[in-house]
């Protein structure tokens, strides 16, 4: 049972379509967000997912930060036979209240990276199964997210959400997960650890001391970090003590994951973590390392997480099942041989070296009603023509306004739409100082292609 659809800062709307919330209105017609459980999908639920977006969408698939499809263009008056659809494959909840909590990111790679800690498929479809059938749960705010991570070459290590589960080697090779609260795995405030049968009921544990815990303030925070920050983590762990282990190894320690089965060492310690810029398009090479051909699958990105019903059906034909990633792009398990050349011939990205990794823009005027320029293609132009600067940069953010939808954050060069044109900035958020303000987008393309790495260093 997983439900798919969802929308982002949804206002909740009785009686459109059972099980879902009412979808998000934007410049090409309605988005309709399709929830993958443990981010698996058959390659033919993908197939005939293809075929509802051919024939109640305009063909377009944007691929999440949180591991979901979205379906663009839907029209008003397709909605119930689109929201029948899914229910027939199995990707709608029963009501909104439980479609919303519903908010878990899996490792990618779960059960296909041999080096992996553990496979921790079953235990995140566990808990997304949880969050659905306790009404106890729904009470919980929309966006209040779960993370379930095993490890390996896919880790979710820069992947920030409320409550989070890191699988670790435990005594004579044991997995465990180690519990954090609120942030990355090197940010989040450590709990314990658990074993991984114990993880949904400590998850549901927890998931009540948030909901009564965060009354007692008089400004209840809507996340988890909010809640530490106001009452430390000792207030949590004594409602959660049930299921959480006083001793797990020898080598426990309060900052990082332990190693994995693999160690050889008999007092192993706890490496020291990857440094990076948070998880998604356009972030630090550690999170597009999956990216291209592996022992166990094909990883495969698309210039700003967009492809659409045409290429999803002709990649499902090359595997028997896509993983999504919460990096915006898709793993194929088990890919036929020639994947790889029939991936690249459909425009996947292959390489995670790729310029067009380094570049992230919203849908802009073609899907948005406030974006006015099409932030799509200026960024393959940019692409195209500042390649030397895109080489020795990590990020540029094209923004069709001054929200910053795709990624509000600084980027090493930002350019932030108004009226038809860019102000540009360095180093900055969209709606930062601008460096050049008011060009054309040729103008700003222009300009892109003439910065160079000493000027924007002189910025920082």
């Amino acid at each position: 049972m997983s439900a798919i659809t969802q929308l982002r800062n949804p206002p909740r709307r009785r009686g459109m379509c059972p099980g879902v919330l009412a979808p998000m209105e934007v410049g090409d017609g309605l988005l309709v967000r399709v929830r993958v459980p443990a981010g698996v999908l058959p390659a033919a639920s993908a197939t005939r997912i293809a075929e509802l977006g051919r024939r109640y969408g305009n063909g377009l698939v944007d691929l999440s930060h949180r591991g979901n499809l979205q379906l663009r263009g839907v029209a008003a008056a397709d909605m119930a036979a689109l929201i029948a659809a899914l229910r027939a494959l199995g990707y709608v909840s029963a009501d909104a209240e439980s479609e919303a909590v519903r908010n878990v990111l899996t490792s990618p790679s779960a059960g296909l990276d041999g080096t992996a800690v553990l496979d921790v498929r079953p235990y995140a479809l566990a808990l997304d199964a949880r969050l659905a059938a306790d009404r106890d749960l729904h009470r919980l705010p929309p966006k209040f997210g779960w993370l379930v991570d095993g490890g390996g070459q896919a880790t979710l290590f820069d992947s920030s959400t409320d409550v989070r589960f890191d699988a670790v080697a435990g005594a004579v090779d044991r997995p465990l997960f180690r519990v954090g609260l609120g942030g990355t795995v090197e940010g989040a405030a450590l709990l314990g650890h658990c074993r991984p049968d114990d993880l949904v009921e400590l998850a549901a544990a927890l998931a009540r001391a948030f909901l009564e815990l965060r009354q007692t303030l008089a400004e209840p925070p809507r996340r988890m970090a909010g809640l530490v920050k106001a009452l430390g983590v000792e207030a949590l762990r004594e409602r959660a003590a049930a299921w959480l282990l006083t001793c797990p190894h020898p080598s426990h320690a309060a900052h990082g994951p332990l190693p994995s089965p693999a160690s050889q060492e008999r007092e192993p310690q706890s490496p020291p973590l990857r440094s990076g810029g948070g998880s998604g398009w356009g972030q630090t090479p550690p999170t597009r390392l999956f990216l291209g051909l592996q022992p166990s699958w094909l990883g495969v990105a698309f210039p700003f997480g967009r492809l659409d019903v045409d290429r999803l059906e002709a990649l499902a034909a090359l595997t028997h099942e896509i993983r999504i990633t919460p990096w915006r792009a898709l793993l194929l398990a088990a890919p036929q041989e020639g994947a790889a050349e029939k991936a690249t011939v459909l425009g996947g990205i292959l390489d995670h070296g790729d310029i067009r990794l380094k570049l992230t823009a919203c849908s802009g005027v073609t899907g948005c009603d406030v974006g006015t320029t099409d932030t799509h293609a200026d960024g393959l132009a940019i692409a195209e023509r500042a390649a030397g600067l895109l080489e020795a940069v990590r990020m540029v953010h094209v923004s069709g306004c001054a929200k910053g939808c795709a990624h509000p954050g600084a980027a090493d060069v930002t350019l932030t739409a108004r009226d038809g044109v860019y102000d540009v900035a360095l180093n900055a958020a969209p709606g930062g100082t601008p460096w050049r303000s008011g060009l054309t987008p040729e103008a700003a393309i222009t300009a892109m292609a003439d910065l160079s790495v000493e000027e924007l260093s002189r910025v920082r």
